[in-house]
């Protein structure tokens, strides 16, 4: 299960199967199941190729053993198996990660504005 400690209010998660935009009572259902010992599933969505594309990414080049997106002037390099590297103005920010609440959450502190994936 996700640590609610790493959601935000609008961020994509696996919610008992359900792809999921969370707000206040995802995170409080959540925080219930875990202090009644209540079995619920919550799961990051990983980030894919598919993922970007739905969130207005587009191909922008291919490097050895990797593929890099761009959208807004971030480009996210997706390394198959250390995840993916979020670069803004040429230079990479933070570690790699491999799930869209990390992007989204990424996504917020640099821009300011939400990004998600769902209609």
């Amino acid at each position: 299960m996700i640590d609610t400690k790493e959601l935000r209010i609008g961020n994509t998660i696996y919610l008992n199967g359900k792809k999921t935009i969370v707000g206040a009572d995802e995170i409080a259902f959540m925080e219930k199941c875990l202090l009644f010992g209540i079995n619920c599933e919550a799961n990051p969505v990983k980030v894919t190729e598919e993922t970007l594309k739905s969130l207005g990414f587009s191909f922008d080049f291919e490097n050895t053993g990797s593929r890099v997106y761009a959208r807004d002037g971030i480009k996210l390099q997706i390394h198959p198996s250390e995840g993916v590297y979020l670069y803004a103005g040429g230079n990479r920010i933070g570690k790699s990660f491999f799930y869209l609440h990390q992007l989204q959450n990424l996504w917020f502190c640099l821009t300011g504005k939400e990004i998600t994936n769902l209609p």
